[in-house]
């Protein structure tokens, strides 16, 4: 599946004070859910990922249960992730 335009811009610049709703699969009522745990930004969304050690399934699992995303949004905010961090990190 290609990257969506969402995933591109996404990856293509710096993190900064992003929201977590910048995040590819981050709707807003998920992004509400994921701000109420304190992941108001996308770089917090990204340090969770990193700590888990870019683990694709324990964090596809958190943020479903955490945001209650459906695993094809979680997969869409991971591949983001995952690009980022290699294109970043």
């Amino acid at each position: 599946m290609s990257p969506t335009k969402k995933q591109r811009n996404f990856v293509s610049e710096l993190i900064g004070d992003k929201p977590v709703t910048a995040l590819p699969g981050v709707r807003p009522d998920l992004g509400k859910k994921l701000q109420q745990k304190g992941y108001e930004r996308a770089d917090k969304l990204l340090g969770r990922f990193l700590v888990m050690r870019r683990d694709t399934e324990a964090f596809s699992d958190w943020l479903r249960r955490t945001s209650g995303a459906k695993p094809h949004l979680a997969t869409s905010c991971i591949n983001a992730l995952q690009e980022y961090c290699d294109n970043n990190l």
